[in-house]
């Protein structure tokens, strides 16, 4: 098949993708602020793409018509808009709690106005110029070169942007990821990795970028980047992309929302009730970590797959803040690490005192998966369930 063929199959997928996905999260109901941002982003990025389209199936890939160059400089805030909406899209999904306004909108919208600014210049040259019909005449060429640096600064701003919100993206992943460590006791599920992939690839691309955008201003790129091969792998790379983002982004969901609207109120006697408005003292925190031992080791609440920290707070009647907060100051560990630590003294027990399978043993203590199992016994103990039994 021919690679101008083959570029109008993937342009034609993207926008229909793009459109379709954002159709189904913008008729989403529940959660609408997480995911309004992912739709915009694949709208904008089916608007982004129609132009081509449409130039391609009319006049073929290599044409270019000067309306289609209007409406790509029309719409190119839109597809400067995309870190920035992937980044509120990901703020949104890794926030605890209602989803706060964004402080600073204008710094944000404003790398973006600069960007759109720098290309707006070209509708200004004539339509046979910028269709290669007739060459630019010479009182043209100050003009022309002018366009082309604001073009090349547009390129950079857009790279800065894209550095900017990578920042963003990895920062609040790492402090997501540290979160869920504090409220969930089996965090597979709600581990964002598809979003740490898209975000990597979105470093590559940016040194791609970088590295294209080098090698135009220093007349480099003519036999690499302008390859039918360069473009179909590019185009296909995008694709790739944008359906993981629609494929996880679609059945993905916000992981750390309680699932209770009102914070349960602490039921350890009315002479306490003095503190209901003060920090955590010593003494009260000793009783709420008496309460936490015993839910773990009589009642054996770790052995529950699905144990979140506000199970345990509703457990135990203490606010979650407060079971949090002795959990840290107190028993010295995160609620993920706590209660992994009871699931594998108990496997422990009974790797040494049944023959029982591993499998067995470890969803029957709390885990979900072998592997999970495996990495949590071998960080507590140092072995290998194995080293345990043969000993």
């Amino acid at each position: 098949m021919p690679f101008a063929a083959l570029i109008i199959i993937i342009h034609s997928t993207l926008v229909g993708l793009c459109l379709f996905c954002a159709n189904l999260l913008l008729l989403r109901r529940r959660d609408e602020g997480v995911y309004v941002p992912l739709a915009l982003l694949f709208l904008f990025q089916g608007l982004s793409f129609l132009p081509d389209l449409i130039a391609e199936a009319i006049y073929g890939p290599d044409a270019q018509t000067s309306w289609q160059i209007y409406l790509n400089v029309l719409i190119s805030p839109l597809d400067l808009a995309s870190p920035l909406l992937f980044w509120l899209y990901v703020r949104a999904l890794t926030t605890e709690g209602p989803v706060m306004v964004v402080p600073g909108k204008f710094w944000h919208a404003a790398p973006i106005i600069a960007a759109s600014l720098c290309i707006t210049p070209v509708v200004a040259l004539p339509a046979d110029i910028l269709n290669g019909i007739i060459p630019p005449p010479p009182e043209l060429m100050p003009n022309i070169q002018l366009i082309m640096q604001l073009l090349l600064v547009a390129d950079i701003i857009f790279m800065a942007i894209v550095t900017v919100y990578i920042t963003l993206t990895m920062r609040m992943l790492r402090v997501y990821s540290k979160r869920l460590r504090d409220i969930f006791a089996s965090t597979e599920n709600r581990e964002l990795t598809w979003i740490w992939l898209i975000t990597i690839s979105a470093g590559i691309y940016l040194l791609v970028g970088f590295f294209d955008t080098l090698s135009e201003s220093l007349d480099w790129n003519a036999a690499v980047t302008e390859a039918p091969v360069f473009k179909v792998l590019t185009e296909f790379i995008i694709l790739v992309l944008m359906w993981i983002i629609g494929v996880w982004g679609l059945r993905q969901r916000p992981g750390l929302r309680s699932p209770t609207v009102e914070p349960i109120t602490e039921q350890i006697g009315p002479e306490l009730s003095k503190y209901k408005h003060s920090a955590l003292d010593n003494e009260r925190a000793k009783r709420i970590a008496a309460k936490i031992e015993t839910a773990m080791q009589a009642d054996q609440l770790y052995r529950d797959p699905n144990l979140s920290l506000w199970d345990l707070s509703k457990h135990i009647s203490v606010t979650s803040h407060y079971v949090s907060q002795t959990l840290n100051t107190k028993l010295g560990r995160s609620f993920f690490d706590y209660v992994n630590s009871w699931r594998i003294k108990d496997a422990v027990t009974r790797l040494t005192t049944t023959d029982e399978t591993t499998l067995m043993i470890a969803l029957d203590v709390g885990f979900n998966s072998r592997s999970s199992f495996y990495k949590a016994f071998k960080r507590e103990t140092g072995k290998t369930p194995r080293d345990i039994r043969e000993q």
